[in-house]
């Protein structure tokens, strides 16, 4: 049996979702995402080289402690765009929970994070023009 993949990136953070559909809608609804992969417990997602993997919850490999926890909560993950601003403007047209809005930041980059449906937080950034 042969298998296809969608191309492989070094680092996908994989979220344990409620329903994957609804992830996926998300992603590539509100923020420009594409699909690369669906199934009915497993999508990939991407934007550019940045894919995010949405595993349905009944896949995780400690349901009880992920029934306990705050998803997402004390991490974020940086997505790099060419654009921020545009995708700061979509996601809030959509209704994108902003948990820190977009600003110039010290280090160097302009950025600001949303919450997914699931509470999984997302860092846009683009480095500031010299």
């Amino acid at each position: 049996m042969t298998v296809t993949h969608e191309p492989l990136v070094k680092v996908a953070p994989e979220f344990f979702v409620r329903d994957v559909d609804a992830s996926v809608r998300f992603y590539v609804d509100k923020l420009g995402f594409v699909a690369l992969r669906q199934e009915p417990d497993f999508a990939v997602v991407a934007l550019g080289d940045a894919h995010v993997l949405l595993a349905h919850e009944s896949i995780a490999v400690d349901r009880a402690e992920l029934a306990s926890t705050t998803r997402g909560a004390g991490l974020n993950v940086r997505i790099m765009v060419d654009d921020v601003d545009e995708i700061y403007e979509r996601a809030k047209a959509s209704g994108v929970r902003i948990v820190h809005d977009i600003r110039d930041r010290p280090y160097g980059l302009r950025d600001f994070i949303l919450a997914d449906p699931d509470g999984f937080m997302l860092r846009f950034a683009a480095p500031l023009a010299k």
